[in-house]
């Protein structure tokens, strides 16, 4: 029977930067991952924004968050040798007069200048791709990651470490006692809950209230396209080179499923097409779910009857803006008995258990 600290279930974007962590702080581990199910980390646009919303919303804890990830990212490209970190700022052109005067209120309001910068109609000339008359409003500290890339590699590394094991867990097989849990001949201290949206079938957390939101992007190649940063307008265009391009996305509450959707398509393409003035072909539609949660918090602590029973899931939208910070908070959770942010914690729902 092997005996290790940690069983990890998942390896999305939660399950991979925490069990890299947890390697890190010399923890002996265990990933088990079903590579058969379709993921939203596999299909995610990626984009990091400290900015977001219709009333320039600053995001939960950026101030935190967004020099943490920066540095975290390219600590990880170094040590893996390749590329998946993109700091592009974020473009968002005004759409209309009324949306201009909004947002430049907002801008003298909230003091936001330390991440916006307003841009001239009469210096804006970068942006000849795109409808600009207006000018807009460009948002440092973001940009996108390549989850699926950075996923690919975390795996790489986990097998190189010999701590990776492809299994579709069954929850039947996972025996709990007061001091270890065992699944499968796997004797550890405690196990952790990675799933994603999957957690919504897990018997001991199906009872936590997710949101989730199914969310469909499209790949294209743009004839001529030079932009460098994220085009934002509602819809947003990111930039992968070589005139290739992700547009993205749709938000569906009601129909939660893996496939691609021709009203989806539609959407996007008409919703981008408002302000993308170079000629465009689709070569490719992806679909994935968000786990996405009904406060926008994650889901983080151990369950409420089982104290080496832990969730680490509900990142959402944000995976990779709160991944990085979240992960190290429950690595100082789980060995240094650090209280959790009280927004994340999972006792806030306890009452929900039954």
């Amino acid at each position: 029977m092997k005996n290790i600290d940690y069983i990890i279930v998942g390896q999305g974007i939660a399950g991979s930067l925490l069990a890299y962590k947890l390697l890190k702080a010399d923890k002996k581990i265990i990933v088990l991952n079903d590579e058969t199910l379709p993921t939203s980390s596999n299909v995610a646009g990626g984009i990091f924004n400290p900015i977001t919303g219709k009333n320039l919303d600053k995001t939960w804890l950026a101030d935190q968050i967004f020099p943490y990830l920066r540095n975290f990212y390219l600590s990880l490209e170094k040590e893996f040798h390749c590329s998946f970190y993109h700091e592009t700022n974020l473009y968002r052109p005004f759409a209309n007069e009324q949306q201009k005067k909004h947002f430049l209120r907002l801008t003298d309001e909230f003091d936001l200048g330390n991440y916006i910068k307003i841009i001239l109609e009469s210096n804006s000339s970068n942006y000849s791709a795109i409808t600009n008359n207006l000018g807009g409003l460009l948002t440092s500290s973001a940009g996108w990651v390549d989850v699926t890339k950075m996923i690919v590699n975390f795996r790489k590394y986990f097998i190189t470490q010999e701590v990776y094991q492809t299994e579709k867990f069954a929850y039947q097989a996972l025996e709990i006692s007061e001091n270890k849990v065992v699944y499968k001949g796997i004797e550890a201290k405690r196990i952790i809950f990675c799933e994603g949206y999957y957690a919504s079938q897990n018997p001991f957390f199906n009872w936590i209230p997710f949101n989730p939101a199914k969310g469909e992007t499209l790949l294209t190649d743009v004839e001529n396209y030079t932009i460098s940063e994220i085009i934002n307008q509602g819809f947003w265009i990111i930039p992968l080179g070589d005139n290739k391009c992700r547009f993205g996305s749709t938000y569906i509450w009601d129909e939660i499923d893996w496939k691609t959707t021709e009203k989806g398509m539609e959407l996007i393409s008409t919703k981008v097409d408002k302000f993308l003035l170079n000629h465009y072909k689709i070569t490719g539609q992806e679909a994935g779910i968000r786990p996405t949660t009904k406060d926008r918090r994650p889901f983080i602590g151990n369950h409420p009857l089982h104290s080496n029973v832990y969730v680490f899931n509900g990142l959402g939208t944000k995976g990779v803006s709160l991944a990085p910070y979240f992960a190290e908070e429950m690595l100082c959770y789980l060995e240094k008995n650090k209280v959790l942010i009280s927004e994340s914690n999972i006792e806030r729902f306890y009452s929900l258990y039954s």
